[in-house]
């Protein structure tokens, strides 16, 4: 018992030691840069209060500052927002704050969005009387390989938002967990409101759908839907975002939408009392789609290829797992496995910062498969180091990690399938 005890003083002191010197850098970074992937979603949210056009019209000289991004060139036909209105309304709240107060709040939110995903997912697979064992060593070594990443370090230091998709994809397996059906349909709306193509990981579970769930995505929509109406142009915004995401896709291969009037104005040098807007630290990152790999290498995917490859997976993946009957949360699991390659293969770029959704399944699987042989946990080693950076010199290294990870769900479904996988709730 002692030495129990022993270990978990040692390993509570790994994890606090990680996370402290983590958000130190992280501090560093978010004072020095200027955040730039979070401004162009403040300055959205901002124009959805306003009644602007979010993905049209960018900022021009003699309009209040707030709304300019120094980050896109100016004369640009677009604005740099990819994201849905109902993200930006997400935001709104933090738009209401000068954006140096909005960046450092939103650094440690995103450590609160973090550490929230993995002790929900914790707390739904691990009994109470478990949670100062095995389980606990390896939550907390996840914790830490997740903010010593270079991925999470990207996240932060851009600003970027997928923390908040990791955080509901958490809440859904939590909720299927806890069998709170309404909950869950809540959630769920949430994350496709945000993310539509989210709607892939609700594809299996059509095979255990509720009316509760139902009920709870009608709520959200519903008052998502009012929200809208009491905004000027609020409702608007969707047919725009829309019409604008098509013309993206026309310029995936630019990086960004073509500039009409080359140099027509000049930024002021201090836009909300800051300096620094269009700044950001000079570190490698990954494009870890595979279209633009191929891209790059001159052989040219179609583009249907990610709506393909989708439907061949849940087709064949469905012949094989006919028979099963899988716990919810496996459901889950198998429907996000099914989303991650659709994204893998669109053909937008596709950022390492992303990585950060992996952080609630990869939990789930870390303190609900108990039976784990020896070949996973190696190969879970070798993720963990690419992600961490150990062989970074690789130029798709977080992608290879995803590709393991793929892989490790997929051997663990399929063994849950012939019952030689530990199933811990069935729910």
């Amino acid at each position: 018992m002692a030495n129990g005890k022993e270990m978990r003083k040692w390993v509570f002191a790994l994890g606090l030691i990680a996370v402290g010197f983590s958000l130190a850098v992280d501090l560093h970074l978010t004072t020095k840069y200027g955040g730039v992937d979070l401004r162009d979603k403040i300055v959205s949210a901002r124009d959805l209060m306003a009644g602007r056009s979010m993905y049209y019209d960018p900022w021009q000289p003699g309009e209040p500052e707030q709304f300019a991004d120094p980050s896109l060139t100016p004369g640009t036909v677009m604005t740099r927002y990819t994201g849905t209105p109902f993200q930006a309304l997400l935001l709104a709240p933090i738009g209401l704050l000068p954006f140096g107060t909005a960046r450092l709040a939103w650094l440690f939110l995103q450590y609160a969005l973090l550490l929230g995903a993995l002790l929900v997912v914790f707390r739904a697979f691990v009994p109470a009387q478990e949670r100062s064992g095995p389980a606990w060593a390896l939550w907390v070594l996840l914790l830490v390989v997740l903010v010593a990443s270079d991925s999470w370090r990207l996240h932060v230091e851009r600003g970027q938002v997928y923390i908040i998709f990791a955080f509901l994809i958490a809440a859904l397996f939590s909720a299927l967990a806890a069998r709170r059906d309404l909950l869950f349909g809540v959630v769920a709306m949430a994350l496709v409101l945000l993310k539509p193509p989210a709607l892939l990981v609700f594809v299996p579970l059509l095979l255990r759908q509720t009316r509760r769930m139902w009920a709870g995505a009608a709520l959200l929509l519903l008052a998502a839907t009012v929200a809208f109406l009491l905004l000027p142009q609020g409702l608007a915004a969707w047919p725009t975002y829309f019409a604008a995401m098509q013309e993206w896709g026309a310029y995936a291969a630019m990086g960004e939408p073509p500039v009409i009037h080359p140099g027509i104005f000049l930024y002021p040098e201090t836009i909300e009392g800051l300096t620094n807007l269009g700044t950001s630290h000079d570190m490698e990152f990954e494009d870890g789609s595979v279209f633009v790999i191929f891209d790059a290498l001159y052989t040219r995917l179609p583009e249907w290829t990610a709506y393909a490859s989708v439907l061949l997976f849940f087709g064949v993946t469905a012949l094989l797992f006919s028979r099963t009957r899988f716990s919810r949360p496996d459901l889950l699991l198998w429907g996000f496995c099914g989303w991650i390659i659709f994204m893998m293969l669109m053909p937008v770029p596709r950022f390492n910062y992303q990585f950060v959704l992996w952080a609630a399944p990869v939990c789930y699987l870390l303190v609900h498969y108990r039976h784990r042989p020896f070949k996973w946990n190696a190969l879970l080693v070798v993720a963990a180091i690419l992600v961490l950076g150990g062989w970074s010199l690789l130029p798709v290294s977080i992608l290879l990690a995803e590709t393991i990870l793929l892989a490790l769900v997929l051997f663990y479904l399929a063994q849950a399938a012939r019952g030689g996988a530990s199933h811990g709730l069935q729910t």
